[in-house]
């Protein structure tokens, strides 16, 4: 009975202690919204006074979005994203610490979940490629016309009013002065006693341009930017040949054939003349690009990476015909102060190697399918052999009678054959 009870009471006890404990509840959420907000990471201590508005982009003049502080600076958004192939979601909800005594006042707690998982970054950006289309308008004229800062801050406001709006609301001193600044950096000045004229000087720009693709260059490019820009432009065509039988060399000067027994490998000396030995026999041709840049001349790599930020700059800020009249000066090692012709040679070497693969690959391919076709062939001509074969014994088994096919049935072992008895008869019974 002891037992029966102490089991009753434990039970009863388990009961209660599930009672207890408070279920879950579980909230329902809310809708999806047609228009979901975005999420915007701002610079920190930004001005009140800052605000978003719409600017031309410089490079393609469609309206593009900028934050603009009075006293940062402008800034544009670079959107980060996840793959398309991974699932992600943005869950904002707020701070419970700060907000403790919100949440309290409210009953409930909020949050919002964002389907998909995009930002948008503030960056800071050069006023002066904002600046640019105005600076250039005059001289794509064909004239070379001086006018004060003022003026062509002026015609940025024209062309985006939400800048002009936020330069009359605010106090805009200390981003006027920063305009002014950059329109100076890249213009001929004229004093003109109390005001200073600018005009556009296209040696000033360049170096201007130089100068940032050297910082950026310093700082380091991006790992992606790396990889496609630098390093692939960089890669040597490994070539791997063997051969067995005769063959056929190609030179950079021609095609020539040589004897099966000569042997010959692959050389290259240093003005890019390239032998490559293909057999038409029995070849086993290997084409490998392996990113070697320790071949690359002393300054190359640097070189690229320069050239690579330069392009960055101009596709990203400069208009098409702004850039059109910037690249001669860009080239012109007087002009920009940085001389790509050893970089222009060693691409050039590159370029040539690579086509030189690229003709060894195809004939390799012409001769493999060649080899290919005949074994094909031959294996066409022994089946039609067989075939033949076979066709002419049961040709030879449909004619035989049945006579004949009974006694090739017949038991002929201990049987003397046929022509024992026509055999010449031996010397001595004569």
């Amino acid at each position: 009975m002891a037992k029966t009870r102490s089991t009753k009471t434990t039970a009863g006890k388990k009961k209660e202690d599930a009672d207890s404990i408070p279920k879950p509840t579980l909230k329902k959420l809310d809708a999806s919204v047609d228009n979901p907000p975005q999420l915007f990471v701002l610079p920190k201590d930004a001005s009140t006074e800052a605000r978003i508005a719409t600017i031309s982009n410089p490079a393609t003049s469609a309206p593009n979005r900028y934050f603009v502080c009075p006293e940062k600076g402008f800034y544009e958004f670079t959107k980060v994203a996840a793959p398309k192939n991974q699932q992600r979601s943005w869950l904002l909800a707020p701070d419970q610490e700060n907000d403790q005594d919100h949440g309290k006042a409210e009953g409930k707690e909020s949050g919002y979940v964002l389907q998909t998982p995009d930002m948008f970054v503030a960056t800071p950006v050069d006023p002066l490629f904002l600046l640019l289309p105005a600076l250039a308008e005059d001289s794509e004229s064909g004239g070379q016309e001086y006018l004060a800062a003022s003026d062509y801050l002026a015609k940025l406001t024209k062309a985006s009013p939400h800048l002009s709006q936020i330069l009359q609301q605010s106090t805009p001193v200390k981003l006027e002065q920063c305009l002014e600044a950059r329109v100076e950096a890249v213009s001929d000045c004229m004093d003109m006693g109390d005001e200073k004229m600018y005009s556009l000087a296209l040696p000033k720009l360049v170096k201007e341009l130089v100068a940032k693709a050297n910082r950026i260059k310093a700082k380091g490019l991006p790992a992606s930017m790396e990889d496609r820009f630098v390093k692939q432009p960089l890669d040597v065509p490994v070539l791997s040949i063997k051969r067995e039988e005769s063959s056929i060399s190609i030179a950079n000067d021609g095609v020539e054939s040589e004897p099966a027994s000569e042997a010959q490998s692959q050389e290259t000396d240093a003005s890019g003349t390239t032998m490559a030995t293909v057999s038409t026999a029995a070849t086993s041709v290997s084409i490998n690009a392996e990113a070697d840049t320790n071949t690359a001349p002393d300054g190359v790599i640097d070189l690229l990476r320069t050239k690579v930020a330069l392009d960055f700059l101009m596709s990203s800020y400069i208009s098409p015909s702004l850039r059109t009249k910037l690249r001669p000066l860009l080239s012109n090692a007087g002009e920009s102060g940085v001389d790509f012709s050893s970089l222009d040679k060693h691409l050039a070497h590159i370029a040539s190697l690579k086509k030189e693969a690229q003709a060894l690959r195809s004939l390799s391919d012409n001769i493999s399918r060649k080899r290919s076709a005949m074994e094909d062939d031959e294996a066409v001509e022994r089946a039609e052999a067989k075939k033949r074969k076979k066709e002419e014994e049961d040709l030879k088994k449909k004619n035989t009678s049945q006579g004949v096919k009974k006694l090739m049935k017949a038991d002929t072992s201990g049987m003397k054959k046929l022509s024992s008895f026509f055999a010449k008869a031996p010397a001595g019974l004569k």
